[in-house]
């Protein structure tokens, strides 16, 4: 029966446009109106500001620079640096449930000191708690981890405030249906995984994002993708300290 698969490749493309839209939102890092080197051997950046990152995270002296420049620029408290080779499973996650890519940030010096805690996923679970004006921009440079793209994932999604259910549950449902869409119709089931494999393209061909693993992923989805189930679900979890009461922001009394 073709209804099946094709009305869940229908649904496949539809989720892929929505997911297109949030990325169209995002804008890339503005070039620095003057290249100036900094120096980042244990010395805190002028201005106000401080880059914070995961471990791994790689940022060169010209992105710190136009970061730091943008943040004051425009005023944010904290500014969430998107990399631009984003593993596609991060991305999604990103597109899905929020706009932080879990990688690295520019945070102002005074929010800094009262919520870093020597990591830095716990330390922006504890700035999302603040009053603070945030941003992102997609930056030009290679700040993921050489890592698999699912490790730290659960960790990253519980300082989201985000369940492993939230995460798992509806890609389990989507491979479900591609599954049922395939034992319905032998001969046009297939549609539904084309759709599947090729939502990735439809998500991130000609945007900001160019994911690293983009192919890899598309093209054997159906089998890394319970892979990726397994991975966040036997994750460790960290012990979270979350704050008690709001801090105020820099500018309240």
């Amino acid at each position: 029966m073709i209804a099946v698969p094709a009305l869940v490749a229908a649904g496949l493309i539809a989720d892929a446009v929505r997911l297109r839209r949030r990325l169209a939102r995002l804008r890339r890092l503005p070039r620095p109106r003057r290249a100036v080197p900094l120096s980042w051997e244990g010395l805190r950046e002028p201005g106000g500001y401080d880059v914070i990152g995961a471990d791994g995270a790689v940022i060169s002296a010209n992105v710190r620079h136009a970061a730091i420049a943008h943040a004051r620029d425009t005023g944010l408290d904290v500014l969430g640096l998107i990399p631009a080779d984003l593993p596609v499973t991060r991305a999604l996650d990103m597109l899905r449930h929020t706009r932080d890519a879990g990688f690295a940030a520019v945070v102002h010096t005074e929010l800094l000191d009262d919520a870093y805690t020597g990591d830095y996923t716990s330390t922006m679970a504890r700035l999302r708690r603040y009053d603070a004006d945030t941003g992102h921009v997609v930056v030009p440079c290679h700040l993921t981890p050489r890592a698999p793209a699912c490790k730290g994932r659960a960790a990253w999604l519980q300082g989201l405030g985000v369940s492993l259910a939230q995460a798992v549950v509806p890609s389990i449902l989507a491979m479900a249906l591609v599954l049922a869409a395939l034992a319905s119709d032998p001969q046009w089931g297939p549609i539904a995984v084309i759709a599947y494999c090729a939502e990735p393209y439809l998500v991130f061909a000609g945007t900001p994002l160019s994911p690293r693993d983009l192919h890899r992923t598309a093209l054997l989805r159906p089998v890394l993708t319970p892979y990726t189930w397994w991975r966040t679900l036997v994750e460790d979890l960290p012990p979270w300290r979350r704050p008690a009461l709001r801090h105020p922001r820099k500018d309240e009394p």
